[in-house]
């Protein structure tokens, strides 16, 4: 049965008045993770999973210590039979190879990976009978993000053919549908790019965080001008001679 009622007194309450009395099972909620509230995000989505008929991950960024806090529901789900689809994304090659090939173990999870563009998305949806809850905000799959990180996230519920619904499928439908499938000769392939760019990262003694934030130093700039010049001249071909460390492989990566 549709909980139409409920749902309109959770929204009374959730986004016009406080005060107004309702039950709190669709009640939109702000996810956070407070040491003095002791919440965790991790802890709302772990009840959803538990609660739900299937559920839907779309993340930027999946970590081993992000599986692993999810590591037991899988499972449990798993042995339910209740289906899932995670996509991730090789954005900045920060996904870690060894999470995807654990969730490549749970054969009722769906695995596919966005290997072009800044898909950059944080969002979980789960399925119950005829509504879902959508949590949408700013943790992707990574423990820090699910149990300690200042995060915010809003959940909120609605009915299957309600508009946030049919957009929100709409555009999961799309990146799943343009998403690569994740398998082993997938991850052996995008291991080796990662493995590459963590050992140029060490060697240039560069965090992760740290190398977001790189700008093209003296030497960089000038060549990139050199090379719009040559591509606004109709140039297709250009060659760079220059001194070990100065940057040229960070240069092809500012010029891509």
């Amino acid at each position: 049965m549709i909980p139409y009622t409920d749902l309109r007194e959770a929204l009374e309450k959730g986004f016009i008045d406080r005060n107004y009395h309702s039950k709190t099972t669709y009640l939109p909620e702000l996810l956070v993770n407070s040491k003095k509230d002791k919440t965790k995000v991790l802890t709302t989505i772990i009840r959803e999973l538990h609660n739900c008929d299937e559920f839907i991950f779309s993340v930027a960024f999946l970590t081993k210590s992000g599986v692993a806090t999810l590591m037991n529901t899988f499972a449990e789900l798993e042995e339910k039979g209740i289906k899932g689809k995670i996509l991730v994304s090789q954005y900045q090659n920060f996904t870690q190879p060894e999470a995807l090939r654990t969730l490549l173990n749970f054969k009722n999870i769906e695995l596919k990976i966005v290997v072009d563009g800044n898909f950059h998305a944080k969002g979980y949806l789960f399925k119950k009978n005829e509504y879902y809850n959508l949590i949408i905000g700013s943790s992707n799959l990574t423990a820090q993000a699910l149990t300690s990180n200042k995060e915010w996230n809003l959940k909120v519920s609605a009915i299957e053919n309600s508009k946030l619904i049919e957009e929100t499928l709409k555009e999961i439908i799309y990146e799943h549908e343009n998403a690569f499938i994740v398998d082993e000769a997938f991850i052996n392939s995008y291991e080796f790019i990662y493995n590459k760019q963590k050992e140029l990262l060490r060697d240039n003694n560069i965090s992760f965080e740290e190398s977001l934030r790189i700008q093209p130093n003296k030497m960089q700039i000038e060549a990139l001008a050199n090379l719009k010049s040559l591509r606004e001249s109709n140039k297709n071909k250009a060659l760079l001679i220059s001194a070990t460390a100065t940057g040229k492989t960070f240069l092809s990566a500012f010029w891509c």
